[in-house]
């Protein structure tokens, strides 16, 4: 699709779930992804297998998946690394699919920010994931990179190296030098995310903008950036996996109020998307209980907190 993008064969059809909600982009890439990743995973481990995807509301994904074959998978590709699991019964497992994490960067152009995200979570706990990364150097230059890992276990990657480092961020700023520590957000303006910069600014450094829940959470995880903070998201899909991953690199992630993200299970409280996550890599420039306090500290972050929970409590 891309490449038909690219040499102006094809033009992309863009709609929106949410008619004022930029970041509710949806493209066919979207729903081919989902129907790719959900009809291997399915021909593999069957029916019983238990999938939450992001477009599953999308008519256009069962339709895809109608009389399509896949290929078998390879199970033994990370055995090295992650040696022996437990048994476990396809009942214990939630696989959470984000076909196209950053849509709105994708429609726009920014392609290095666009992930596949596949997360596993067994009860309420994110323990497993992969990053698809389709377009590493931002075009069709090189092939794709796998980001994988397990929670406190450690993670791999397949394919082309990661070039991270300075120069993403370098490219998605015009090359304006930001004194560091970096810390990464989205374009969101709301009254939280305005107060959450100015908290950050008291660490010295600067923000920087990174498109994509998942993209913010590799750059913490890599140690692209000292941090990232985005007030709420779209769903477990946007999380489960790069939470797996950056634990698996010895990172943290909590939400903005610095408790566990508590997303997946089926006593997760209402609104918990909206509880955002605070991400940071091991040995980072701005300690994560720091920052949390420092957050807690801003007027609208506790009034969104207080919000958030009244409502979980009846209050």
């Amino acid at each position: 699709m891309q490449q038909a993008r690219d040499d102006g064969s094809s033009t992309m059809a863009v709609s929106f779930k949410d008619s004022d909600d930029a970041t509710s982009a949806l493209t066919e890439a979207d729903t081919r992804a989902q129907a790719a990743i959900v009809g291997a995973l399915r021909s593999e481990w069957g029916e019983e297998l238990r999938i939450i995807g992001e477009e599953d509301d999308n008519a256009d994904v069962a339709s895809l998946l109608e009389g399509r074959t896949f290929d078998p998978l390879d199970r033994t590709l990370f055995d090295d690394e992650l040696g022996e699991t437990a048994d476990l019964d396809a009942a214990d497992f939630t696989i959470y699919v984000d076909p196209l994490d950053a849509t709105r960067e994708f429609v726009d152009g920014r392609l290095e920010n666009c992930q596949v995200l596949v997360g596993i979570a067994i009860g309420d706990q994110a323990v497993a994931g992969v990053i698809g990364i389709p377009f590493p150097a931002g075009d069709l230059s090189t092939g794709e990179t796998i980001v994988y890992g397990m929670a406190d276990v450690g993670t791999g990657v397949v394919g082309e190296p990661l070039a991270r480092g300075p120069f993403p961020l370098e490219r998605n700023i015009d090359g304006i030098k930001f004194p560091r520590p970096h810390v990464a957000s989205g374009r969101s303006q709301s009254p939280v995310m305005k107060s959450a910069r100015d908290a950050v600014n008291r660490f010295g450094g600067s923000n920087v903008q990174y498109g994509g829940a998942g993209n913010k959470i590799l750059a913490a995880a890599l140690g692209e950036v000292s941090a990232s903070i985005q007030d709420r998201y779209g769903g477990p899909w946007d999380v489960c996996a790069p939470e797996a991953i950056i634990k698996g690199f010895g990172g943290k992630i909590t939400d903005l109020f610095g408790q566990d993200i508590a997303i997946y299970g089926p006593n997760a409280p209402r609104r918990c998307s909206e509880r955002g996550y605070v991400a940071t890599p091991p040995s980072s420039d701005v300690p994560h209980d720091a920052l949390i306090a420092t957050l807690l500290s801003q007027s609208d972050v506790k009034q969104h907190r207080e919000d958030l929970i009244g409502e979980d409590t009846g209050n």
